[in-house]
């Protein structure tokens, strides 16, 4: 074997070994991905639980809440077809309105950060089908609160007819 042809073995060993170099760097990257994914749709999740955990942990807004699930029927069942703004005027007081609007407006920017984080991929269509119900809902307990604000992405999703 002369030189030469030495030297073009070493080039196809160095050429496979690029492309194996490649090839894992690429799984890795989809590996790496798949971690972020993860790590977002747990954030979701924490960050839902601790809004449920501050609201039982605050004996006026769990009192309201209470009232709000016997309204419903239970948590974040879409709302009777009945019950609409002057109904809830005279369930609630216009501070427990107040507080129902803020506490549903919160959890409706999370919902926000959900749908955001969906759109990018991050969340599979097939996770975001558990959570519809509830952004549904919660989108609706804004349009019957007569909220000023129902962020964009629960707007277009659930108030729309493009379902």
């Amino acid at each position: 074997m002369t030189i030469s042809e030495l030297g073009s073995l070493g080039e196809v060993i160095g050429a496979l070994g690029l492309i194996v170099t490649l090839v894992f760097l690429a799984m890795e990257m989809r590996l790496k991905r798949q971690a972020e994914d993860n790590r977002d749709l747990e954030q979701v999740q924490i960050r839902a639980q601790e809004m449920q955990l501050g609201a039982a942990e605050n004996p006026e807004l769990s009192k309201v809440l209470s009232k709000w699930n016997r309204v419903t029927g239970g948590v974040w069942l879409p709302l009777p077809p009945h019950i609409d703004r002057a109904a809830l005027q005279e369930i609630f007081d216009e501070e427990e309105l107040t507080t129902l609007n803020y506490y549903h407006l919160a959890y409706a920017m999370n919902c926000e950060m959900v749908l955001t984080k969906s759109e990018r991929g991050a969340i599979p269509e097939k996770s975001m089908k558990v959570y519809d119900a509830v952004f549904e809902s919660t989108t609706k307990y804004l349009v019957a609160l007569n909220s000023g604000v129902i962020p964009r992405r629960l707007r277009e999703r659930y108030l729309t007819n493009n379902r």
